[in-house]
This record gives structure tokens, sequence and C-alpha cells, in this order.
């Protein structure tokens, strides 16, 4: 007779989706209250969720996955359609210096002038002192 196979064992620990590091998030699985839940031992982030019998440990991590990317998705689309990554839905807006535009070098012989009006504006300044 042949053994029997041997059932393959599924992951318990996963990658964290916020802070990016191996193995550091751990699943359990309580059975009897019907609550899988995981937490990151590097951030502390936590997620649970109700579960029964037939529940594995990937699964409550796929859900929190895809709790994730529609959190992400709905934060995304209602703040700023041009917010994308991973952390789109913290409310940070750094994108500020998308909005300045390189300069052309079209205008580069208008510096001296520039230089020059300037200065006649500090002189205006000096003028105006005199008179009050």
């Amino acid at each position: 007779m042949a053994a029997p196979k041997k059932r393959p064992t599924l992951a318990k620990r996963f990658k964290c989706p916020f802070c990016a590091n191996e193995d550091v998030v751990e699943c359990k699985m309580d059975h009897r209250a019907g609550i899988g839940s995981l937490a990151c031992r590097m951030c502390g982030v936590t997620y649970q969720m109700p579960i029964h019998h037939l529940h594995e440990p990937i699964d409550v991590f796929s859900e929190w996955l895809d709790d994730c990317e529609a959190a992400e998705k709905a934060n995304g689309i209602a703040a700023n359609d041009s917010t994308s990554g991973r952390y789109a839905g913290t409310g940070a807006d750094d994108d500020d210096d998308d909005d300045i535009m390189a300069p052309s070098g079209l205008n580069a012989g208008d510096k001296k002038r520039a230089a020059n009006i300037d200065s006649d504006d500090a002189n205006v300044g000096d003028e105006d002192s005199d008179e009050d």
C-alpha cells in the first residue's frame, strides 16, 4: 500500500501591505468565536473578519488585501484622482512640486532686465521713505 499523500501546509505568516516587511503579519484563527485576526509585529496594524470552519489563514489575509484595495480606491477617487500608490488613501498630498514648471530657457536674456527692475524697485522704496 502506498502512503497517504500529505496535505500541503499553507502559510500563516505574510508580508505586511503597509510596512512591506516579510513574514511579520501573523494570522490567528478563533473558530469557536468565529473571528480570524491578523496583526503586524512591525507596524502594529490589525484586521479582523468573521470566519467559518472552512476558512484558512490565507483566506483572511486575502480578504484583508481586498478590503485595503477597496478602501484605497474609495479614498483615492473621493480625495484626488491623481493619487496612486500604496499609501494613496492616507490623505497626504505631497505632489505640490509637480505643479511647478521647469524653466524653458527661452527668457534667459530677461534675467538682466529682471535684475535691473528689482534694483529699481529697491530704489523706489528708498524714495518713499524720504518723503515720509
